[in-house]
């Protein structure tokens, strides 16, 4: 097995900035729902997006594939630690990568979010 790391960071500003369309286009409505239910919500939704900006890296996956970031959903388990739903383009392009295999963390301040995601891939090692 190999492991493939991706790292992010995200400026909250951006998030908040953002209008509702664009919102939209990032985030599934579970996203949404689960950031906007709780406190520092744009700071959450900012972590959020770090985290699939990370994962992307990991996985090895560009933005100019044909994917959208809804085809990557970060849901919450009951302990509270994050786990993917990958679908659509970002499942076809992901190869070998298996998204439950991922070592997700995440964290946020006021002003910035960062995220870090470990893939397990088949290959040599």
């Amino acid at each position: 097995m190999t492991l493939t790391v991706g790292i992010d960071v995200v400026e909250v500003e951006r998030i908040k900035d953002a209008g509702g369309g664009v919102l939209a286009d990032l985030f599934t409505p579970r996203e949404i729902l689960e950031c906007t239910s709780r406190r520092r919500s744009h700071a959450r939704l900012a972590a959020c997006f770090a985290v699939k900006e990370a994962f992307l890296k990991a996985a090895g996956i560009g933005l100019n594939s044909g994917l959208l970031f809804k085809d990557i959903e970060v849901v919450n388990q009951v302990s509270g630690a994050p786990e993917f739903r990958v679908s659509g383009r970002a499942r076809e392009l992901m190869g070998d990568a298996d998204p439950a295999k991922c070592l997700v963390s995440s964290a946020f301040t006021d002003t910035l979010a960062c995220a870090v995601v470990a893939l397990q891939r088949k290959g040599i090692e």
